[in-house]
């Protein structure tokens, strides 16, 4: 069996994952890689041809962005997901399976369980020819918002787990307080705060710590952002009782020369990208709290260059300590931390003379479980 880290090891974005058996070929991902001139994952065009299923760990784009550039490239095969994942994707698929209604090819088991980074999002294990592949996503079991289903007492002959934050020393709890702390100060500033959130995600799980902390500020949100919450309010399967019950009142963000004098606003543009967004957000001035990935040549990077907006961490992903916690009640054969530059690809297959070579590797047969060598 092979698998190729055809994106996500070494970098944050662009997640993808072959796994080709001697039947059977499929990812695990199809990330895209934001400013980069060339953006999609590194497959060739035989092993976009020869996929019989990706199976997607949620929507967000550097997990599911290259769906379309892989129809164009010959992929033919079934996207498999959660129904909600599928209904968040820009693009509908060709061919598409809910995990609910998806039945395994022989030879194929797929055992999946919730990875708490927003509606939709899973993890996977998988057994094939012998061996056993876990795929955490991206993973969180400190939520306040999304429900995850502890990944434990798993053994796998590889696991490919989320460490996106890497050596970052603070934990969960460290860095909501430095968030609460940065909030405060530019709520002091200004009176009212903007919130540049995904459409999926870590915007209802901020709205959430935010009223906790400031329980008397009005909640503003746009279309979008009220529409997840109505739909929140009705889902008990993704969701935490703590945000169907702690999170309402929102109302409507008025889009006019002025922001609210008081108030927390969210807007489902992370990267403020549509230009009425970044003018709004100049409105505030100031008081505006960035707290994921900011991508270089958007409205959040050019406010937070100017001085404009600043950036404080919501913990939705592995700190590298979280990640060996999770290896500590598993039984992995291998670890492969993926979602961050702190472990660059160089790490995981020794030095090579082509960079192809070093993102494969072979389960071979030796071992209890197999082992993992680079494939040469």
């Amino acid at each position: 069996m092979r698998v190729k880290f055809a994106g996500g090891v070494g970098e944050h974005g662009r997640s993808c994952f072959l796994v080709e058996g001697e039947a059977l070929s499929f990812l695990v991902d199809c990330g895209l890689m934001a400013e980069d001139e060339r953006p999609w994952p590194h497959l060739t065009p035989q092993e976009i041809q020869n996929l019989s299923y990706i199976f997607l760990t949620h929507s967000h784009a550097d997990h599911s962005g290259a769906i379309p550039w892989l129809e164009e490239q010959g992929f033919a095969g079934t996207v498999v997901a959660s129904a909600e994942t599928l209904e968040q994707l820009k693009t509908r698929p060709q061919r598409r399976s809910s995990l609910a209604e998806f039945v395994p090819p022989a030879g194929l088991a797929v055992r999946w369980g919730r990875s708490g980074h927003c509606a939709g999002s899973l993890w996977y294990q998988f057994r094939l020819e012998g061996r056993s592949l876990l795929f955490s996503g991206d993973y969180t079991e400190h939520s306040w918002a999304y429900a995850a289903d502890p990944i434990r007492g798993v053994a796998a002959d590889l696991a490919v787990l989320d460490s996106a934050y890497g050596p970052e020393p603070r934990s969960a709890g460290e860095m909501v307080r430095d968030l609460l702390t940065g909030a405060e100060e530019l709520l002091a500033h200004q009176g009212s705060l903007l919130l540049p959130v995904p459409k999926y995600g870590r915007g209802l799980e901020l709205a959430l710590l935010l009223h906790r902390a400031w329980p008397d500020l009005p909640l503003y949100g746009d279309g979008h952002f009220l529409e997840q919450l109505a739909w929140a309010a009705r889902d008990c399967r993704w969701t935490r009782e703590a945000l169907r019950e702690g999170l309402s009142g929102l109302s409507p963000l008025p889009l006019g020369d002025r922001p609210p004098a008081v108030g927390l606003c969210f807007v489902s543009d992370p990267q403020l990208r549509a230009p009425e967004l970044e003018a709004l957000a100049r409105r505030f001035a100031g008081a505006v709290l960035l707290t994921g990935t900011v991508e270089g040549g958007t409205g959040s990077a050019r406010l937070q260059k100017e001085g404009l907006a600043a950036f404080c961490r919501l913990p939705v992903h592995c700190t590298d300590r979280e990640r060996e916690a999770l290896e500590g009640v598993n039984s992995f054969d291998r670890v492969v931390p993926y979602h961050t530059p702190a472990h660059p690809l160089e790490e995981l297959a020794g030095a090579g003379e082509d960079q192809a070579d070093r993102r494969s590797m072979v389960l071979r047969d030796a071992g209890l479980k197999g082992n993992l060598t680079p494939e040469r």
